[in-house]
């Protein structure tokens, strides 16, 4: 199991929602992974996205994080 753990930092707040909408939007992983994705990064509470076996789905959300300067970290289960 694949696992991007997404801690919430105060700088996360400070990206456009509209950014990150845009960004989730061209990726080609499910509504539910991208609605999941969208959450962690806004929540207070530390989240993330299971993504099961979807090795590739992982990296093109990571490479997405990674542009929005939004950190992570991959695992094999969450991490909170």
């Amino acid at each position: 199991m694949v696992f991007i753990n997404i801690p919430y930092v105060v700088e996360n707040k400070r990206i456009s929602k509209e950014s990150v909408q845009k960004a989730l939007s061209a990726l080609a992983i499910s509504e539910d992974e991208k609605a999941e994705a969208y959450e962690a990064i806004y929540n207070l509470k530390p989240r993330g996205v299971a993504f099961g076996e979807n090795l590739q789905g992982a990296r093109e959300l990571e490479s997405a994080l990674l542009k929005l300067n939004i950190p992570f970290r991959q695992s094999e289960e969450s991490e909170y």
